[in-house]
């Protein structure tokens, strides 16, 4: 009973089995007149559903488009091999068996090609199509960008989406919800805070009328890691995806996916200093060499100021003098300006 309560889609599938082989066995009693042949059209029958059913459960791996367009395909091969092709080359079929067999034949290679054709068309192999204005609703052009969790626990993406710059619909799939409801949930205080920031986050994206934000439903029960699965709704909504999560953002680059990284962002969007200009600062404490004192920008970059280390805690202006850019990010130096400090 908890199968069907768990997973209904068992008892349909059940269902095709069970009607396939009442139907295999029913059409070889009509015409065989046997009953062993009838229990052999009952195995056919079987043998249909098995095949059917497992093809769907293959299917779900792919994506919705992917789905349509093999389908159509599919539709086309067969439409022209039976109403087109086999006018042209009936003289080559006989009547029995062999003709049944050869028109089977041709339908099944037909229809591969087709399916495989559809399957392996992209949306670009119908761009031209879909310019049309007749079919323009037909491919309309959602502009989806699935968030993920650390974007909502980082929180900039509240601001960068209250400015415009991302159009588009806001995707937060369940498991998603579900992943930061977890993090909110769990033992260690600092999981805990993170979690509660991201849902904070999540509400005020919500309230705010200028975000356009849709919540889908949708899980990939068959899928554990949440990535995997950011990633294929991201290929079913043909969309991008915003993360700070570094091994995400390579894993989805290498599936072809759009991603859009905050961290990305804020770094191109720092203030571009070149020796010379000057700043206003403040120095919050000593530097590893002598005499060095520490300030900090408002994007988070170290400036170290020569002969500050007994300025710590006094705001100053300083002359940049060279910048340094390290993988982990960029330092300034600078020394004060003296000039400015005595006007």
């Amino acid at each position: 009973m908890n199968i069907f309560k768990k997973k209904p889609i068992f008892f349909v599938r059940a269902i095709l089995v069970l009607t396939s082989s009442v139907l295999g066995y029913l059409i070889g009693k009509a015409y065989w007149h046997n009953d062993l042949l009838s229990y052999l059209g009952l195995l056919f029958g079987f043998t249909i559903g098995f095949i059917v059913i497992t093809l769907e459960k293959g299917m779900e791996n792919i994506s919705t488009k992917k789905i349509l367009s093999g389908g159509i395909g599919l539709f086309i091969a067969l439409f022209i091999v039976n109403y087109l092709t086999y006018k042209l080359f009936k003289t080559f079929f006989t009547s029995g068996i062999t003709g049944y067999v050869s028109y089977a034949f041709v339908n099944f290679v037909a229809g591969y090609l087709g399916l495989i054709i559809g399957l392996r068309a992209s949306k670009e192999d119908f761009l031209p199509l879909g310019k049309l204005k007749a079919f323009e609703k037909f491919h309309p052009n959602q502009n989806y960008k699935v968030i993920d969790t650390s974007s909502l626990i980082d929180g900039r993406i509240l601001d960068v989406a209250k400015t415009g710059f991302i159009d588009g619909i806001f995707v937060i799939p369940t498991f998603v919800l579900h992943e930061l409801q977890h993090i909110a949930d769990s033992q260690d205080p600092l999981k805990r805070v993170k979690g509660r920031r991201g849902l904070d986050i999540l509400n005020e994206m919500k309230e705010d009328k200028t975000i356009n934000i849709e919540f889908i439903d949708l899980d990939y029960p068959h899928v554990k890691d949440v990535d995997a699965k950011l990633i294929m709704l991201a290929k079913e909504k043909d969309g991008k995806i915003i993360t700070n999560d570094f091994n995400l953002n390579k894993v989805a680059l290498v599936q072809n996916i759009q991603v859009l990284n905050i961290n990305e962002l804020a770094k191109a969007l720092r203030p571009i200093l070149l020796p010379g200009e000057t700043m206003h600062v403040l120095i919050t404490k000593e530097g590893r060499e002598k005499n060095q004192g520490i300030a900090y920008m408002d994007d988070g970059t170290m400036v170290v100021v020569e002969d500050a280390i007994k300025l710590v805690g006094s705001e100053l202006d300083v002359i940049v003098t060279s910048v340094l850019q390290t993988s982990s990010g960029r330092m300034i130096f600078a020394k004060i300006n003296y000039e400015k400090e005595q006007v």
